[in-house]
């Protein structure tokens, strides 16, 4: 409930003062680097900008970076944090507030004919699938971090029982829910949400982004009218908005049925290799 309430409180921007409720969160930011102490947000700019923002001269700033709009309000963002072969299968994403066992990315498996949408169909006969990893991070209010499966199922590995095989396309070609439960052991358990997407992928595959969610029967393209393309050989975090809002810049209050739509995803022959043998 008191989940609830908070989402419906943000409202349209005051001129004339700054709303405060007093709670306190810890979220992490854009890349997920650094954790720091957020005010519950009252305005679509403090929950989706603001906060983001006041930590990126300290974290983020110092990355290739892409700010995007969902619709008129700054929303969510792509950091590149690395080079894919930074990712360690038998350590996991090194970034604090991930719970134990929580913190490795699913590997992804793309066949050679039938992933690669470019090229003819007969083009990779014979070749080997390519391997890429992904992460949908979702986060509770007191910091806590953790991959999910889809069905909001958190990631529970090591490295003497790393995950599933190819449990990250089944993640890609599946709706992921927005919330889950938190699996930290408290007394009240606490819902997490989905705020971020990790992936890395080798130098001959780039990735277009197709961010589409269905919030209370409404779809909201995050992506719309054109997709966003990510390079091949890197390790790239996509921040998601931390309040939806409908077409009218309404936000929207919380909704456990929510889920960010299946092919967020889309692979494709990158040019790179082809380009820097020239």
């Amino acid at each position: 409930k008191q989940w609830y309430q908070r989402r419906v409180a943000i409202t349209a921007g005051d001129s004339t003062r700054v709303h405060s409720n007093r709670l306190r969160m810890r979220s992490a930011c854009s890349c997920g680097r650094s954790i720091s102490y957020r005010s519950d947000p009252f305005t679509l700019e403090s929950a989706n900008h603001e906060f983001y923002m006041s930590l990126s001269d300290k974290c983020c700033s110092t990355l290739p970076q892409h700010r995007l709009f969902g619709r008129n309000q700054l929303s969510w963002m792509i950091c590149n944090i690395g080079p894919a072969s930074s990712y360690q299968t038998t350590v996991g994403i090194e970034q604090p507030g991930f719970l134990l066992g929580s913190q490795y990315l699913l590997p992804w498996d793309l066949p050679p004919d039938e992933a690669w949408a470019p090229e003819p169909k007969n083009a990779w006969r014979g070749k080997r699938s390519v391997r890429c990893y992904v992460g949908y991070e979702y986060e509770c209010s007191k910091g806590h971090r953790f991959y999910c499966t889809a069905g909001g199922v958190p990631v529970k590995g090591s490295p003497a029982n790393m995950v599933k095989e190819n449990s990250g396309g089944n993640n890609v070609l599946s709706d992921m829910v927005l919330y889950t439960t938190c699996p930290s052991h408290t007394n009240k358990p606490l819902l997490g949400q989905l705020m971020r997407i990790v992936v890395c992928s080798p130098e001959q595959v780039s990735l277009s982004v197709c961010l589409n969610v269905s919030y209370r029967n409404i779809l909201i393209s995050l992506t719309a009218p054109d997709n966003v393309q990510i390079p091949g050989g890197k390790m790239t975090v996509i921040r998601l908005p931390y309040v939806y809002c409908d077409e009218n810049d309404n936000p929207l209050p919380f909704d456990i049925e929510a889920y960010l739509c299946k092919g967020a995803l889309i692979p494709m022959r990158s040019n790179r290799r082809r380009n820097d043998k020239k």
